[in-house]
């Protein structure tokens, strides 16, 4: 902005903050007018809106398949979770919002029967033409008006909201209690009409159900032998000795650590020694030695799981820790026996002086390695206990749901066994939900306030607009005036010398009066053609939205007819 100053002088940069205030205060109308229009657009303007009520339903679809229940197969089930829903919602949408359900939906809640909605489509049919029935428009109306109102929705894993809006509360709540009542109706309808399609109450059918009596059985069977071979897999790591386990793992770490600098102290000293690292190869790489190195680790480990096994029943027998530290100190000593042996024939152009150091080198690298070796194990250990421990519950929760399903399975074999009437088949397909599993989590409930308009957020987002639009236009003007407003501005932009100003006088009378009333007016009359084209927006945006909408005449005793 030109006229706020931006000096640099001696002490550095200044922002003249005052200018942009006197700045802000001389235009402050063009901050508040257009806010205040804003506002009273937002306020008046919302009562031309149609309030819209919500009302919805939460189900619950299974729609897993028992053909991977198995236990390798749960861990990942989590991936695929996500598309079968999204299938599921998309076989939803189709299906509730297409034209057989929604005539349905018509025909039980006798939209069809409304005498004004019979004489508008009839009115509607004669204009169209005479291949236009006055039934078929009103079914046609009413079915875009109710895609329109309704939505499906994912809410969760398995779970699926069916939501309707209107106008009118009341049958917001009937509506869309009807249509999940009507569609989880259908769908096992469907599948009634679909198992009597395909069977004839035969010896084969029953075979069908048998063998998926027994698939489920097999299944659930897999999976407490997979689950117990888990459990049953060695693993001293417990909730006992869990924090015994951790306590030793960060010693372990710590030793391991030390062994690490008092290798590397050698391998340095033998640099500066012999100039240059000898390598043990030739001295690890035969059968005994890798028959002595296995030695030291087995025993470290057999401590371990002594020391572990000790710990989870309460208490260490201080004789077998003994027995166990002296195994070990052997297996050291016999280590160090052999590496001796092998530096003194390996390396016998070498000094006598610096064999030891070389000895102690090799055997620093086998400490280190076994220590390592007793590191991965028991970090093997605490990885499976903590992966057991939060495998649990939902192995648990596996083992109920298969459960369930070869009770299911089981009844509904045992039905067609003892019975083959259509009734008691369709009786026992429902009873055991065979398939597609709907369950109302949440029924639907007389919404007591509209979703929209959104009064709040209307009147912030028009607050935003009008702070904006005024900023927008002060910016404008100010940068678009060229006129000086200091003599320092003057002399800086001109480079002369300003050899006298003339007062600010009082400026009253005719002439100021005549320039204000100007401003007034253009004030007054750009916020009037600004109120009026908005509100004319929102008046004809309300009208609109009110003639598209069909005013159903559904109450509560629609549910019990």
């Amino acid at each position: 902005m030109r006229k706020v100053e931006q000096q640099q002088d001696d002490h550095g940069f200044h922002l003249n903050l005052g200018e942009y205030g006197r700045v802000v205060w001389r235009k402050k109308y063009f901050l508040l007018i257009p806010l205040i229009i804003s506002v009273v657009v937002s306020n008046i303007g919302v009562r031309f809106l149609v309030p819209i009520y919500e009302a919805g339903t939460t189900i619950r679809v299974d729609n897993s398949g028992s053909g991977s229940r198995e236990l390798e197969r749960f861990v990942q089930a989590e991936g695929r979770r996500g598309a079968r829903d999204a299938e599921t919602l998309s076989r939803m949408e189709s299906d509730v919002l297409g034209s057989a359900f929604l005539d349905a939906l018509i025909r039980q809640l006798r939209m069809d029967q409304d005498e004004a909605l019979m004489a508008d489509s009839q009115r509607r049919a004669a204009a169209a033409g005479p291949g236009v029935s006055a039934e078929e428009m009103m079914y046609r109306r009413l079915r875009n008006f109710l895609k329109r109102q309704i939505s499906v929705d994912r809410e969760g894993m398995a779970l699926f909201s069916i939501k309707y809006a209107d106008t009118n509360p009341e049958a917001c709540y009937v509506i869309a209690e009807t249509i999940t009542k009507l569609y989880i109706d259908m769908q096992r309808r469907s599948r009634i009409e679909g198992l009597q399609d395909v069977s004839d109450f035969s010896e084969e059918q029953l075979a069908v159900y048998k063998e998926r009596l027994d698939r489920s059985e097999r299944i659930l069977s897999d999976f407490q032998r997979t689950a117990a071979q888990r459990t049953a897999q060695a693993n001293p790591v417990n909730e006992a000795n869990i924090g015994m386990a951790q306590t030793v793992e960060k010693d372990l770490e710590v030793t391991i650590v030390t062994t690490e600098s008092t290798v590397e102290r050698i391998r340095e000293r033998l640099v500066a020694l012999i100039g240059s690292t000898p390598s043990p190869e030739k001295t690890y790489n035969t059968p005994e030695a890798r028959r002595l190195w296995s030695t030291l680790s087995s025993r470290r480990d057999t401590k371990l799981l002594r020391e572990l096994s000790g710990s989870s029943a309460g208490s260490v027998d201080p004789a077998m820790s003994g027995d166990d530290d002296g195994a070990i100190l052997d297996a050291q000593q016999a280590v160090q026996r052999y590496i001796n042996a092998a530096v003194r024939t390996e390396f016998a152009d070498v000094s006598v002086d610096y064999r030891p150091l070389i000895a102690e080198y090799f055997y620093q690298q086998v400490e280190l390695e076994s220590l390592r070796q007793k590191q991965r194990s028991l970090e093997t250990y605490i990885t499976s206990f903590r992966e057991n421990v939060a495998l649990a519950p939902q192995l648990q929760a596996e083992l109920t749901r298969l459960q369930q399903d070869v009770d299911a399975n089981r009844t509904l074999y045992n039905t067609f066994q003892s019975s083959r009437t259509t009734t008691q088949i369709s009786e026992a397909v429902q009873s055991t939900e065979l398939g597609e599993n709907i369950t109302v989590v949440e029924s639907a409930t007389m919404p007591l306030k509209p979703v929209r308009p959104n009064r709040v957020k209307i009147l912030m987002l028009a607050v935003m607009f009008g702070l904006v639009v005024g900023a927008s236009g002060l910016l404008l003007t100010e940068f678009a005036d060229s006129s000086f407003r200091s003599v320092d501005e003057v002399e800086k932009q001109l480079g002369l010398k300003v050899l006298g100003t003339v007062p600010r006088f009082d400026e009253t009378g005719r002439w100021q009066a005549e320039n204000t009333r100007k401003k007034a007016i253009m004030w007054a009359a750009t916020s009037v053609l600004v109120l009026g084209i908005a509100l004319s927006g929102f008046y004809f945006y309300g009208k609109s939205a009110r003639e598209q909408h069909i005013d159903l005449q559904v109450t509560s005793s629609s549910i019990e007819r």
